[in-house]
């Protein structure tokens, strides 16, 4: 609607010597302009301009002349005004947009709305939380805990990794990806990063994450943090057997030893754990102390080892391995032995 901008204290004279010329009372006056008397009182305050139509209709019946000194404000005057002292009032509220701070206390305001109202956010695009299964302690829930222990980690709120070779582990690789379904219920992707040979399994869930976290694995890095196996997992063997072989299978090794005594050669299979948190190497070694393995630690190589065949077969035979690459390589050495 068009509205008439009189300087300050003309608009209250206007509309008084219509008054005075007409001998309309105040009342009289609102109807004439087809307003209520509230609305012609805010007008002789100046607390709001005249719309140009009531002027037009005074001016009619008081036979006086549109005012010369007046500025015709067009329709939607206002709303460029109104959109400054909405910006002003939002920043007041939530920050300035442009700035990280702002744009995080607007992402905090919009999850909480969404969090109140999911059918909303789904109806508008947007992608919230994957809903997964959260498991019970098992065998299972255990290796995997040994996996992320060895060669995985939490990347950030709500992502996970976990890496292994990815010119020899393929076959490992989709049996860590069918256990993260069976386990979590949600899917997994595969990155091959740029190092010849390095690959991580990614799963993307915040709802994950703070699982995990809730089981005993530490976000961030592994050995700033110096993180352990969660306590949880001594409490029986076929936990303690499983953490090992997740954590093997991802962060151990078998290999040929061959030495040479008086101008004889020796050779035989060893094993190898390697892992740069000291309270996991305790950990580790008290493990294989628990299932009846004799293991030696060395602290300054960030190891614990099995040394003889004998240990290293007894763990093939009980503990067994996830992965074929590690499978093979012992069958290799068993037929030469």
């Amino acid at each position: 609607m068009a509205r008439a901008k009189f300087d300050r204290g003309s608009q209250r004279k206007f509309l008084d010597d219509v008054m005075k010329r007409t001998g309309l009372k105040l009342g009289q006056a609102a109807r004439l302009c087809n307003v209520c008397s509230r609305t012609f009182r805010d007008w002789r305050r100046e607390k709001y301009r005249i719309s140009y139509n009531a002027l037009s209709k005074l001016c009619e019946a008081s036979k006086l002349s549109v005012p010369k000194d007046i500025e015709i404000l067009p329709d939607y005057w206002s709303v460029k005004k109104a959109a400054h002292l909405g910006g002003i009032r939002y920043v007041e509220l939530h920050g300035n947009p442009g700035t990280l701070e702002g744009r995080r206390r607007g992402g905090t305001t919009t999850q909480n709305k969404f969090k109140k109202d999911p059918t909303y956010a789904k109806k508008i695009g947007f992608i919230l939380r994957k809903n997964i299964k959260c498991p019970d302690k098992s065998p299972l829930l255990a290796e995997f805990i040994g996996m992320m222990i060895g060669d995985g980690g939490i990347r950030n709120n709500y992502q996970i990794t976990i890496s292994f070779n990815g010119e020899k582990d393929r076959d490992y690789a989709i049996y860590i990806q069918r256990m993260v379904k069976n386990l979590f219920g949600i899917s997994s992707t595969e990155y091959i990063r740029k190092q010849k040979g390095a690959a991580d399994i990614v799963v993307t869930s915040r709802n994950l994450v703070e699982f995990l976290e809730k089981t005993g694995i530490k976000k961030g890095n592994k050995v700033l943090n110096q993180i352990n196996i969660p306590n949880w997992v001594f409490e029986c063997e076929e936990y303690q057997s499983a953490s090992l072989r997740g954590l093997f299978d991802t962060d151990g090794c078998v290999y040929q030893h061959n030495y040479t005594v008086r101008g004889k050669k020796y050779s035989y299979a060893k094993m190898c754990f390697r892992n740069y948190s000291l309270p996991v190497l305790l950990s580790l070694k008290k493990i294989l102390e628990n299932l009846g393995f004799h293991p030696t630690i060395d602290r300054r190589q960030k190891s614990v080892y099995l040394h003889s065949f004998s240990e290293v077969n007894k763990y093939f035979l009980e503990i067994g391995t996830s992965n074929p690459r590690y499978y093979n390589r012992y069958n290799k050495f068993l037929s030469k032995k």
